[in-house]
């Protein structure tokens, strides 16, 4: 197979293209989740704070479990804490789906289900990129996070438009059921697919192991540069997720379906942003690259707060969401390769705590300001915050030289 920059020859080998699959779909269920959670709270409760928690809830155990879950990846390997979170998520699901059957469902029955399925999301995503870095070929890492990277972004494409029909045909109780069923294809995929060889860490003391992770990082600007970028990535970014379904049902004065179709442009542009930057990289070095996607960003974050427009939102959310993906992709497989191999499932959780922590924060306090002034005033300091991300650009640049500038 003619190689391809997208790593699409990789889904000639049967046990990756197996896991590669189930991984979308297990991404697909979690949009859907997300989007059907947003939106039912938006039905059960008009304020603005318990609303925002929808994605406050998802990313808040990463504060609490991230560390510890890249601790136990980096001793005891990835596959039995990859299986042991599905099985957990699955069971959470299918909670909420009974309430959602049998029951009523609550604003705090569906935060406090999201707070647990999160903590299962902290060690399924410690485990995940460790364990995908084993499980891709000699010399095919980049191809492999590319792929998986796509994989991702297709899912937040088609998540949005299958969720928001679901919901409008089922009811919210199916869209958990659907969500479910994915953790059920990947426990079958991770169990189908022999034991990646791995070099074990050996019985290494947690408590020393955290602190010699720790200082690595802090000597070493290839590592928390990019984390620092993260943050100024992920706060204003969590304020439109968060604050999006309000967006759409006040201001826009649309429908679920409505709701669903602009996440469906934004997953269309976090795709294309993850797909093309190894194009753009060809003409245009990484953090040039890098300062035009952050301006695009923080310009989109303040169109989406002045007009309220469905057709102009949805404008907004197509730049929003590829220069999202220019910058995510570059900030992930750039910590990845500086990790050192025995530190990599700490590492990534230590970016995994930036970026979900990141998030938590920027979810929960934009909440707290459309709740108190208006959504559109709070989507507008997100964006003045989104601005201050060209400071850490030009202050923590990724090196040219590096993978990464390739790795979309």
């Amino acid at each position: 197979m003619r190689k391809s920059g997208f790593g699409f020859e990789l889904l000639a080998d049967t046990k990756f293209r197996e896991l590669w699959g189930a991984n979308f779909i297990l991404s697909l269920g979690m949009v859907m989740l997300l989007l059907g959670c947003g939106w039912t709270m938006t039905s059960l409760t008009d304020n603005a704070v318990l609303v925002s928690m929808v994605q406050t809830m998802v990313s808040l155990p990463f504060f609490f479990f991230s560390i510890p879950a890249g601790l136990a990846n980096d001793r005891w390997g990835s596959r039995p804490l990859l299986l042991s979170s599905q099985v957990w998520m699955l069971l959470l699901t299918g909670l909420l789906a009974a309430i959602a059957w049998f029951w009523d469902l609550t604003p705090w029955s569906i935060l406090s289900v999201l707070f647990l399925i999160g903590t299962g999301l902290v060690v399924q995503q410690a485990a995940w990129k460790p364990f995908l870095h084993d499980m891709a070929p000699e010399g095919k890492l980049v191809a492999a996070i590319s792929l998986n990277s796509l994989g991702n972004r297709v899912a937040q494409t088609a998540g949005p438009v299958m969720s928001s029909y679901l919901l409008g045909l089922a009811g919210i109780g199916t869209v958990f059921a659907t969500r479910a069923v994915s953790h059920l294809l990947m426990i079958v995929a991770m169990l189908r697919v022999p034991r990646p060889a791995v070099t074990s860490v050996g019985e290494t003391d947690a408590v020393a192991s955290l602190r010699e992770g720790w200082d690595i990082m802090r000597k070493s600007p290839q590592l928390y540069g990019p984390m620092i970028r993260c943050a100024f990535l992920m706060v204003p970014c969590a304020a439109i997720l968060a604050l999006l379904p309000l967006e759409a049902k006040e201001n826009i004065q649309t429908d679920v379906l409505g709701y669903g179709g602009l996440l469906t442009i934004l997953g269309i542009g976090t795709a294309a942003g993850v797909s093309l930057t190894p194009v753009l990289r060809r003409h245009i070095r990484i953090n040039t690259l890098s300062a035009i996607a952050v301006v695009v960003f923080s310009l989109a974050v303040l169109g989406i707060s002045r007009w309220n427009s469905m057709v102009l939102d949805g404008g907004f959310l197509l730049f929003f969401g590829f220069s999202w993906g220019v910058l995510s992709i570059s900030h992930q497989y750039a910590v990845q390769v500086a990790a050192p191999p025995d530190k990599r499932g700490l590492m990534t959780s230590l970016y995994s705590l930036v970026l979900q922590g990141s998030m938590a924060v920027g979810s929960f306090v934009f909440g707290v300001i459309a709740e108190r002034s208006l959504v559109s005033v709070s989507i507008l300091i997100a964006g003045l915050v989104a601005c201050c991300g060209l400071l850490a650009v030009f202050r923590y640049p990724i090196p040219d030289d590096s993978a990464v500038t390739s790795a979309a």
